[in-house]
């Protein structure tokens, strides 16, 4: 999948070392296994620049996860597909891609992802879904405080590849 447009640009993360969250994942059979995780970090750069610009060459997004038994499940080396911002509060992605890791999953997977700031207390609504070549799900909803790093906006005009 190649780089997809920059209709708006984000830089994305979560305050501190991490959040507590529970992942589902439905293998592709039907069996579904919960993870109660200690922690659970999420970041995403897309399109964005310092200035009132969009870079579509600014194409990352993670999520590592660990539970409290120590399985863990990282989402790296993800690339968008569409992103949109709305109102300089919510960003979104879909039909992203990104490697799995760890000891739970493996693979390539699409991933989708919401973000959604409430801008009286700073907290992020996060929900994730990431499917696997096999059908593998796996999902998650959590809150964190936003990292202050955090912006969501507009593109003036678009410069780079």
């Amino acid at each position: 999948m190649g780089i997809g447009p920059c209709s708006c640009k984000f830089l994305l993360g979560i305050s501190g070392q991490g959040a507590p969250a529970i992942v589902t994942v439905t293998g592709p059979t039907g069996n579904v296994t919960n993870f109660t995780g200690t922690v659970i970090n999420f970041s995403a750069e897309q399109c964005f620049t310092g200035g009132p610009m969009c870079n579509p060459a600014v194409n990352n997004f993670d999520v590592n996860f660990r539970d409290s038994g120590g399985n863990t499940i990282n989402f790296t080396q993800g690339r968008r597909g569409t992103i949109a911002c709305v109102d300089n509060t919510i960003a979104t992605l879909m039909d992203g891609t990104a490697q799995a890791t760890g000891n739970v999953l493996d693979g390539d997977f699409t991933v989708d992802f919401s973000y959604t700031i409430n801008p009286i207390t700073d907290i992020a609504s996060i929900v994730i879904t990431a499917t696997g070549e096999d059908n593998t799900v796996f999902q998650t909803a959590f809150t964190a405080p936003i990292s202050p790093q955090t912006f969501i906006g507009d593109c003036d005009e678009t410069v780079g590849p």
